[in-house]
């Protein structure tokens, strides 16, 4: 039987937020663009690795993104594609990052290119490698291409104080049940209080 592969964790620690964007940068400024976009928007990392340099422009321009969010559900051995716009306000320090990006830049060009040429972007995959190397540095597990889009969700959800309504709306999750499970919340209480059980047991 397959082992269950464990849910990408979002990054809760604002501190460490920062931390691995100066560890991205040092690297690589399209890492830290990626990354910095990925919690800035909440946008799929599938969807965001496949923007282009006119995409951004369009954006910088409305103020806007606005991406037709795609995703694969496996529903009784079918596979098909969901497909939503969402609409997320480009916020100002991502502004002041993307215009010095893309100065230079080809409108054609991908935004995030892989290092096989302006024609291919990177990988997800090679998202998920690459966050994952970061997370390891600072002793965080499960973190990969999706903590990008569960940073975001677990940021607002902070600084809405707890509202999960706005959360779901923001997500463009269908239920709030949806947004709970993804943020594992019931999760995170029934192991708060599971917890509290050590206090009858003696060692």
């Amino acid at each position: 039987m397959a082992k269950k592969k464990k849910p990408a964790n979002p990054i809760k620690d604002k501190n460490l937020i920062l931390d691995i964007q100066d560890y991205l940068k040092c690297k690589s400024e399209r890492n830290y663009i990626l990354f910095t976009s990925g919690i800035a928007t909440g946008y799929r990392a599938g969807d965001l690795v496949k923007l282009r340099i006119r995409d951004i422009k369009t954006a910088l321009n409305n103020g806007y993104f606005e991406i037709l969010e795609g995703k694969k559900i496996n529903s009784k051995n079918i596979r098909k594609e969901n497909i939503k716009p969402r609409k997320v306000k480009v916020i100002d320090n991502l502004e002041y990052i993307l215009r010095r990006y893309i100065k230079n830049k080809r409108e054609y060009e991908y935004m995030f290119l892989s290092r096989k040429g302006k024609n291919n972007h990177i990988t997800v995959s090679h998202v998920s490698r690459i966050l994952k190397e970061a997370g390891n540095e600072f002793g965080l597990k499960n973190i990969t291409a999706h903590s990008m889009r569960k940073t975001y969700a677990y940021s607002i959800y902070v600084e809405s104080e707890y509202n999960i309504t706005l959360v779901k709306e923001m997500l463009g999750h269908s239920s709030i049940e949806e947004t709970k499970d993804y943020l594992g919340l019931d999760r995170e209480t029934y192991d708060k209080y599971s917890d509290t059980l050590n206090g009858l047991i003696r060692i």
